[in-house]
């Protein structure tokens, strides 16, 4: 009887470490054909980690890769056009990295893929109603929701979110305006039943009853009573900020909770945003003139600022490092020491459009100008592609 649980022991582990070794190396191989989109002569196209042009510039635009895939938009006079019907359309399909289109483009629009899942959208032409689609990454469709239904990462108040999190999607009932979550089957797994509803992190996520917050697991059980708090966020790296009014001071000030509901550090930031390789932004101060913006480690101490003259937008670290000011003032590492030298200005901001360097993926970081032109840096602050478009 050992014997057998012994050698049921050593099956499982060797299933484990083959697993592990697959997704390893899955991961690897996703870095290393991750690919970025670039404007050449106003067609879209994709260069590799060394500013190659790997898949040539024919669509009106592209998106980032997200999955393996990525959404591209056909315009009017793509190749893939056969008749006028079709030209008299925009559409939207997306691709792998060797530029095969996997997603047929048939939709009107589809949002980024994540853990193999996107939402896409088709509007009809005379009535200009719209149908609601769960796609896998071969475009597949896996659930065609009801009229009544609308996915929320394709709404306005949806900006930002992911389709699927955590293997299940939020929803909104259009007519109640109620929120719910279903899986890729279309498969109610909570009750639409919440008047504020985010996707889950951690195994939470944070929604609003008729009367206060609470953080639910994926089988709606209540976990959190965030009903002391007058809002709060997605939990990252463990930690969510909540805000908390401060009766004596008329103000409302943001502390972190961890995923057993426990105060892990104290409210006293004016601004709060999520955690990311283990540094949250934060921001303090009695006005939005006298900030100080810094970032703070999971015990609440400083490690960056708190007097950096930078936005009031949340910013992520990525690969060790983090834009201040949107680029104008450079990247720093996580120690605080400056990493590359500005690379945007703020003098040529406009008043819709801003001078962005975004986050790093594989190495390399995205430029974004106020004209339109965008472009790529390396861990040095070189452009391995000079901004164009």
């Amino acid at each position: 009887m050992k014997k057998s649980i012994i050698w049921m022991l050593i099956i499982i582990f060797i299933v484990a470490a083959i697993i592990i070794g697959i997704l390893a190396i899955n991961k690897k191989n996703n870095e290393k054909t991750l690919l970025y989109p670039v404007q050449v002569d106003g067609k879209w196209g994709y260069i590799n980690k060394m500013g190659k042009i790997v898949v040539e510039p024919t669509y009106a635009w592209a998106d980032d890769f997200h999955d393996g895939v990525a959404i591209v938009l056909l315009n009017n006079d793509s190749a893939s056009s056969k008749d006028m019907k079709e030209q008299d359309t925009v559409k939207y399909g997306a691709i792998d990295t060797t530029g095969k289109m996997v997603v047929k483009p048939d939709f009107s629009y589809i949002t980024k893929y994540n853990e193999g899942v996107a939402g896409a959208i088709q509007v009809d032409a005379m009535t200009y109603d719209l149908t609601y689609f769960l796609l896998d990454r071969k475009g597949k469709i896996l659930y065609t929701l009801p009229p009544e239904m609308q996915i929320v990462s394709m709404l306005f108040n949806g900006t930002g979110l992911q389709t699927q999190s955590e293997d299940l999607i939020l929803v909104q009932d259009d007519k109640t305006e109620m929120y719910g979550y279903i899986d890729r089957s279309g498969k109610i797994i909570i009750p639409i039943q919440y008047y504020e509803a985010s996707s889950f992190s951690d195994g939470l996520a944070l929604v609003k009853t008729d009367k206060h917050y609470q953080y639910i697991d994926k089988t709606g059980k209540v976990q959190i009573d965030a009903s002391a708090y007058v809002s709060g966020k997605s939990f990252s790296g463990g930690l969510a900020a909540v805000a908390v009014q401060n009766k004596d001071r008329s103000t409302v000030e943001y502390g972190y909770i961890d995923t057993k509901g426990n105060m892990k550090i104290e409210p006293k930031y004016t601004r709060a945003y999520n955690f990311s390789e283990g540094l949250a932004k934060v921001c303090v101060g009695d006005s939005i003139n006298q900030y100080s913006i810094g970032y703070i480690d999971e015990s609440g101490a400083f490690k960056i600022g708190p007097s950096l003259n930078d936005s009031y937008d949340e910013t992520l670290i990525s690969e060790g490092l983090v834009p201040i000011a949107n680029g104008a003032g450079g990247y720093m590492n996580k120690e605080g020491k400056l990493s590359i030298a500005p690379v945007v200005t703020k003098d040529q901001d406009n008043y819709l459009k801003h001078n962005i360097a975004g986050e790093f993926r594989n190495g390399l970081a995205k430029v974004s100008l106020s004209d339109g032109r965008i472009g790529y840096i390396g861990r040095t602050g070189q452009y391995i592609w000079g901004p164009r478009k």
